[in-house]
C-alpha cells in the first residue's frame, strides 16, 4: 500500500470514530446530566410557556433519547452546535470554543517546545552518561517529572515566582490570565501582535505564557527523556555504531548523525500525542493558571452538565488524536525507510 492511500484510508476511519464518539459522548451527557436541561440556554423570562414549548419541540428535545441524537446531528449539519450554559453567557458553543482554541494552541506549542529541548537532550546526555552522575541528575529530573502532580506543581510555581519574588521585590511573572488584544486577525495572539506591530503585548503575552508552559512540560519531559534514554542504550549497542566507532568517526558524529535520528522514533509518538492531548485542552493547567483555553472551558461545562459544549469539544480532540496518530505514522515512514504501509 502506497503512503497515500495509507493516509485515505485513515481518514476515511476518521469519519466512522467522529461518529462513533458522537453517539457515545451524547449518551453519557443528555443520559445522565443532572442540574442542567439542554434547552434552559434557548428560552429567557420573557418568553411564554407556548414559545417555550416550540422551542423543546423545534430541536426535539420532548423525543426519546435515541431520537434527540438525530435533531442534534441534524442542527450540527446545518453549522447550528447549540448555545452554552450561564458559564458561557449563553453565547453558541462553537462561538465560545474557537475563540478560546487559539489561546489552547499557543499554550501546547510552547509547553511542547520546552519538552522537546529539555526532554530530548537529557535523554541523551543519560544514555551517553549511562551510570554516571549526568545520568542520575537526568533520571532524577525525569522521576520528579512525572511524579509531581501538575495541580501542585502549577501552585509551587505561582508561589515562588509570584508571591515570593513579590514579597523580596524581584522581577515577578504573573500567575494567572492573559492579556486580550484589540485587534483579531488569526486569533493567535502572539501572532496577532506580531502582525499589528504590537510588541508591547507580544511580550506580556508571552511572560504570562512562561508558568503554564514549564508546568506542563515539566511532567511531560520527564516521560520524553526516558523513552529517549532507553531508546538510545539501545541503538548504541548496535553493530553499526561499533562499526562507526571503529573507522574513528568523533563520538559527537557517532551520536547525533548515526544514532540518534533511529532513536527519536518511539519520541515522536510520545511527542505527537503529548502535542495532542494538550490541543484538547490541560484542564487543570489552566484551572489553576486561570488561561483562558478551551480545557478550562471544558471543565467549567462539564460542571453545569452543558451537553452542547462537551460534545464539540469531545468530537474536536477525538479528531486531533486521530490526526496527530496520522502524522505521527507518517513520520515514522521519512524517520525509517523500512517503515512501509
Amino acid at each position: 500500500m502506497k503512503l497515500y492511500e495509507y493516509i485515505i484510508r485513515r481518514l476515511i476511519l476518521l469519519v466512522f470514530v467522529l461518529l462513533a464518539v458522537s453517539v457515545l459522548i451524547f449518551y453519557l451527557t443528555r443520559g445522565f446530566e443532572r442540574g442542567f436541561a439542554p434547552w434552559a440556554p434557548y428560552i429567557n423570562e420573557k418568553m411564554t410557556a407556548e414559545q417555550i414549548e416550540e422551542v423543546i419541540k423545534a430541536h426535539g428535545f420532548d423525543r426519546p433519547l435515541h431520537e434527540q441524537y438525530f435533531y442534534w446531528f441534524r442542527d450540527v449539519f446545518n453549522g447550528e452546535w447549540g448555545l452554552t450554559g450561564t458559564w458561557g453567557l449563553g453565547l453558541p458553543a462553537n462561538r465560545v470554543f474557537f475563540n478560546r482554541f487559539p489561546r489552547t494552541v499557543e499554550l501546547a506549542v510552547f509547553a511542547t517546545i520546552l519538552t522537546i529541548s529539555i526532554g530530548i537532550p537529557l535523554g541523551i546526555i543519560s544514555a551517553v552518561k549511562n551510570n554516571k552522575l549526568p545520568d542520575h541528575i537526568s533520571r532524577i529530573i525525569a522521576l520528579a517529572g512525572y511524579s509531581t502532580p501538575s495541580y501542585w506543581f502549577g501552585f509551587l510555581l505561582q508561589l515562588v515566582f509570584f508571591y515570593y519574588f513579590s514579597l523580596w521585590g524581584l522581577p515577578n511573572l504573573p500567575s494567572s490570565g492573559a492579556p486580550s488584544i484589540a485587534t483579531r486577525i488569526t486569533g493567535l495572539p502572539i501572532l496577532d501582535g506580531l502582525l499589528t506591530g504590537n510588541l508591547g503585548f507580544v511580550w506580556n503575552e508571552f511572560v504570562h505564557l512562561i508558568l503554564p508552559s514549564i508546568s506542563l512540560s515539566f511532567i511531560s519531559l520527564g516521560f520524553l527523556a526516558r523513552i529517549v534514554r532507553a531508546s538510545m542504550l539501545e541503538v548504541l549497542r548496535q553493530d553499526y555504531i561499533t562499526m562507526a566507532r571503529s573507522k574513528g568517526l568523533r563520538e559527537r558524529v557517532v551520536i547525533y548523525r548515526h544514532a540518534l535520528k533511529n532513536a527519536l522514533i518511539p519520541a515522536v509518538t510520545l511527542t505527537g500525542i503529548f502535542f495532542a492531548s494538550l490541543l484538547g485542552g490541560a484542564m487543570i493547567t489552566e484551572y489553576v493558571f486561570s488561561w483562558p483555553g478551551v480545557g478550562q472551558a471544558a471543565l467549567l461545562a462539564v460542571g453545569q452538565g452543558d451537553s452542547n459544549f462537551i460534545l464539540l469539544y469531545s468530537l474536536v480532540f477525538a479528531t486531533i488524536i486521530v490526526l496527530a496518530n496520522l502524522a505521527v505514522d507518517v513520520a515514522y515512514a521519512f524517520l525509517d525507510p523500512r517503515i512501509k504501509y
